[in-house]
């Protein structure tokens, strides 16, 4: 335990004590991490990198660091090691490795210089994130986000959330082309969301809201807003409260959905 009464004292930790933090902290990352020496060689290799590019260390130390990459990209990489090499660094340089196998896969890379006691550089250590399942799920967020858009603008359904922490309150595109308002010129508040709602209609949502957030149930409306351009639209609201674990309502989330024609058919009707 004589390294956490080290830690203890506040005083730093032993070369020796530092590179076994350092080692115990290669082992447990999920990213690859590997260092290079003057020449570029690899001379470390962690587990992560294993699994990751697919080679054992005893099968990738002393190898060059570009060998690393698809062939296309070796001559782009290798000026970017240089550049590391005198002094650079790089930060999360989204890219390609390729795997024993040959399987491509897209990752994100940082590099920093290693310096001796000198300062003079003498190798480099890179760290590799496989970024293929964030790439995934962008992909499926687009489809599902591009899907949405054009379900909106079918059913003239907008979504709107009003984050209670922070204040602000975000529209989807639909909802914005339903009130006739520029993304740019929407302040993203509470009070600019309700300052389209009709002056007759306007304490009724704001009092239905504020329920809302007082007791965690549902908010159902119909009420009127005036577009910028002066004609008015009738706006079905419905929105369901966000709960904390504490029990606290932290957001509301709804639609907003353009009801006008409905009710001038039904008005018509009565009349």
């Amino acid at each position: 335990m004589a390294g956490l009464e080290v830690w203890n004292s506040g005083e730093a930790p032993e070369p020796g004590e530092r590179l076994a933090i350092l080692e115990a902290f290669a082992a447990a990352s999920g990213d690859a991490l590997l260092s290079q020496n003057a020449d570029g060689r690899i001379t470390f290799w962690n587990r992560s990198a294993e699994r990751i590019l697919g080679y054992r260390e005893g099968e990738i130390l002393g190898r060059n660091t570009t060998t690393l990459f698809p062939g296309r990209l070796q001559a782009e990489l290798g000026r970017i090691y240089d550049t590391v090499s005198a002094g650079g660094q790089v930060d999360h340089l989204a890219t390609e490795v390729e795997r024993k196998d040959g399987m491509p896969i897209p990752v994100s890379l940082c590099i920093r210089p290693v310096r001796d006691d000198s300062g003079r550089v003498v190798g480099a250590v890179s760290i590799v994130q496989d970024v293929t399942e964030m790439r995934l799920a962008q992909a499926a967020l687009a489809e599902v986000e591009a899907r949405l858009s054009g379900g909106e603008a079918q059913a003239h359904v907008g979504r709107w959330l009003w984050d209670i922490g922070t204040g602000a309150v975000q529209w989807s595109d639909e909802l914005h082309r339903i009130h006739g308002v520029d993304p740019l010129d929407f302040a993203g508040t509470l009070d600019a969301h309700l300052s389209y709602a009709h002056p007759d209609d306007r304490s009724h949502v704001a009092d239905a809201l504020a329920a809302a957030v007082r007791t965690g149930q549902p908010v159902e409306e119909e009420y009127r807003i005036i577009r910028p351009e002066g004609d008015q639209r009738w706006i079905y609201l419905r929105a369901e409260a966000s709960v904390s674990s504490a029990g606290t309502v932290v957001a509301l989330r709804g639609i907003g959905q353009d009801v006008t024609d409905r009710r001038i058919t039904s008005d018509q009707r009565g009349s």
